[in-house]
């Protein structure tokens, strides 16, 4: 298998070296004439000096000749050239006409100074050196053609100020530039990951086809897994569904069956279809709430929208609520019901918070209390019973289908738990109208709903 990611990081390495060199050169040529300076080496000054006084020994031994007359005629080597440096700009001299090629005046900042190693893009200084020549200062300097090459002498001169900067500047943008092309599909691949863990099946990660690498088949491999995770997943709630809907009609039958016999049985009978009535009851109940909970899944639920007092809607759930808790000799407190409206479907919220409230008092010890309230253009209902709690592990579960934490809620096993529909079918519920539910352990377990007063849309299906 080609290794196309590591290929792609290998190439753009060198070639983020290659364009900040190619920018850092691009950059040397926009600058002016410049010049740099060092120290000038020990043999580089001594043979300086050797200039100096072999130029008075000339000047000793020809007094009759001029000092141009001297510089012109005297042999300094193939490469070497004098140049004489005075205050007075017409009285400086050169010893090769050569020289009247460069810009001798980038030398002004050295007069007076040490002697130096002088560099600039044409030729290379060494001085100054000061000497007298017929009652007339002087600042000696020997010049050479400069070999190196052009390229590369001027990025050399550049300021190192500038070097750095481009050297930064071009590397960090570079550097950016393939971090971003390298993080983009790994973050499509984290939202994707991230939507997918929250039950949203139809996401898909959309990473770049044309990209041949291996974050590019990574991303075709998940968008490929979360396809047939969600065909599976669809397949699994269809066939609850269809096996649900076709239960129905024999469970009818059953129940005719058994309601004849009941008619016509006598003795010992009775006591045993009175408990194929109720096992059929409580079948009819499951299969009723396993296809409500299927078309909620699917989005197939007609959905009613309208205004609701909320005080009306919670009133009649409250009192049946206050009957099944004397019932159970426990003790339900509720708040005052606010009088505002919201926009909903009065069934589905009915059957949402009805399920919360009856969960709430299968599991207390001996109290449940209920709070309404108006927050941030938000109703709020807050549900909290003092049983034992949930494990923090299994809050995010509650919501499953039969899943039920009664092994954690009754340890003692005195409580008979529900068939793990409820909860799931208030979350779909409260989701159908914007809102979400939450689960915290306070004591016992808290449910908080919120529901928005107004929908974003109204869903009609």
């Amino acid at each position: 298998m080609k290794r196309f990611l590591a290929i792609k990081v290998f190439i753009w390495f060198w070639l983020t070296v290659i364009s900040t060199l190619a920018i850092l050169v691009s950059v040397s040529f926009l600058q002016p004439d410049v010049l740099a300076s060092k120290d000038i080496s020990p043999p580089m000054l001594k043979n300086l000096f050797h200039v100096k006084k072999s130029l008075d020994k000339h000047i000793e031994r020809m007094p009759d000749k001029t000092l141009e007359e001297i510089l012109r005629h005297r042999r300094h080597g193939k490469r070497s050239k004098i140049y004489l440096k005075h205050p007075d700009p017409e009285k400086s001299l050169i010893s090769n006409p050569d020289l009247n090629q460069f810009d001798l005046a980038l030398l002004n900042f050295a007069v007076g100074g040490e002697p130096k190693v002088i560099n600039t893009e044409k030729y290379r200084a060494y001085g100054p050196v000061s000497i007298q020549i017929h009652n007339d200062d002087y600042q000696l300097f020997m010049i050479l053609d400069n070999r190196e090459g052009d390229l590369f002498l001027k990025v050399r001169l550049m300021p190192r100020w500038m070097k750095l900067a481009i050297l930064l500047v071009a590397s960090l943008v570079l550097s950016y530039w393939f971090a971003m092309g390298l993080l983009k599909p790994i973050k499509q691949l984290q939202r994707a990951a991230s939507q997918l863990a929250q039950g949203k099946l139809n996401t898909r990660a959309n990473v770049d086809k044309t990209r041949q690498d291996e974050l590019g088949q990574l991303g075709k491999d998940f968008d490929i897994m979360a396809s047939q995770l969600e065909a599976q997943v669809l397949s699994q709630k269809r066939l609850l569904a269809d096996i649900s809907h076709e239960l129905r009609s024999p469970l009818t039958r059953l129940q005719m069956a058994t309601g004849i016999a009941s008619s016509k049985a006598t003795g010992e009978l009775d006591s045993y279809l009175l408990r194929i009535e109720k096992e059929s009851y409580m079948l009819e109940h499951m299969l009723s709430d396993i296809l409500q909970l299927s078309r909620l899944e699917s989005g197939t639920s007609c959905v009613e929208m309208h205004r609701i007092c909320i005080a009306e809607l919670l009133e009649p759930i409250i009192s049946d609520a206050h009957f099944e808790s004397q019932q159970l000799s426990k003790t339900l407190i509720a708040g005052e019901l606010p009088e505002q409206h919201l926009l909903g479907d009065t069934v589905l919220l009915n059957r949402a918070i009805e399920n919360i409230i009856r969960n709430a008092l299968k599991y207390a010890k001996k109290t449940v209390r209920i709070q309404c309230k108006i927050d941030n253009a938000q109703f709020v209902l807050k549900v909290s019973d003092d049983g034992p709690g949930v494990s923090e592990e299994m809050l995010n579960k509650l919501c499953i289908p039969f899943y039920r934490a009664s092994q954690s809620r009754t340890p003692d096993n005195t409580q008979k738990g529900g068939f793990g529909l409820g909860l799931a079918i208030a979350q779909h519920a409260i989701k159908v109208h914007h809102g979400h539910i939450l689960f915290q352990n306070n004591q016992g377990l808290d449910v908080t709903v919120r529901i928005p007063l107004q929908q974003p849309h109204v869903l009609q299906q």
